[in-house]
């Protein structure tokens, strides 16, 4: 398969992330990747949907609280700890002006985790920064790709697995990972068609929810176990030459698990 004599930014990333084969998960070094890149990198693959501005809303909001609510509120324009506060619920949902990208870094820094930072592009209106580290888990070693839309204050977390699925067997791998997203309750699992790269997303809008270490934690954890179970399932896959005959009785075990639940219909009135 040709490739552009230009790389995007995501291309440049999986070729720090990604190897050829899921034998070199076990058998790859153990330190982690710190190679420089270039000031200026080309535009990231991942879709960006501005959204709008809620920032002028939230702050009058703030601003009409009494006199005891506001007694009780952290400055979160300063410090990435105090950015929310365990105690309060309600600080959870004011907007957090200290950039995403800073909190990444300082959060890097205290793990003493080295990592790869690419700056946005001089003409993205989304200000995408992207982080890429890798993680080793249970013996298992995949690349983790942080990126933060500051504009939409938008932050994902990517798991990319070390091997890519070969063209022969793309095909069930998307049936697969069709299924596995239908009875998914947050994240989804993505294929990149041109090549075969694996990679499981999670993301928070931290307009809403905020962000702090606990926050960062739980995100990170959950597509750290997710992207341990795409690894067996899809090596399980690649290393079968006939995957679309074991790929049937696989769907069938997740068809009558699901046929075995309740589910809920919708009332028969409209709203």
């Amino acid at each position: 398969m040709s490739q552009r004599n230009k790389l995007s930014l995501w291309q440049k990333i999986k070729r720090f992330l990604t190897t050829s084969a899921p034998q070199s998960v076990i058998d790859g070094a153990s330190k982690p990747a710190t190679s420089t890149v270039k000031d200026n990198v080309a535009d990231s693959k991942s879709h960006e949907i501005p959204r709008s501005n809620k920032r002028d809303e939230a702050e009058k909001v703030k601003n009409d609280r009494s006199e005891m609510d506001a007694a009780s509120d952290v400055n979160t324009g300063h410090g990435r700890s105090q950015a929310i506060t365990p105690d309060s619920s309600a600080d959870q949902h004011e907007p957090h002006h200290t950039p995403i990208v800073d909190f990444l870094k300082t959060y890097f820094n205290d793990k003493q985790w080295h990592y790869t930072y690419y700056r946005p592009k001089t003409h993205d209106g989304q200000q995408s920064h992207h982080l890429s580290l890798r993680m080793r888990h249970k013996d298992l070693n995949c690349g983790y790709l942080f990126q933060a839309q500051e504009e939409s204050k938008l932050l994902a977390v990517y798991g990319v697995l070390p091997f890519l699925i070969p063209e022969s067997h793309q095909s069930a791998a998307m049936l697969l990972i069709t299924q596995l997203n239908y009875d998914m309750l947050i994240g989804n699992i993505e294929m990149d068609v041109n090549d075969g790269e694996i990679r499981y997303k999670n993301a928070i809008d931290v307009e809403a929810v905020g962000i702090n270490e606990k926050v960062v934690d739980h995100l990170l954890q959950s597509v750290v176990a997710m992207t341990t179970v795409a690894h067996e399932l899809f090596s399980n896959l690649i290393n079968n030459q006939d995957p679309e005959e074991d790929l049937q009785a696989l769907l069938m075990t997740l068809r009558q698990d699901i046929d075995s639940r309740t589910f809920f219909l919708p009332t028969q009135f409209v709203q």
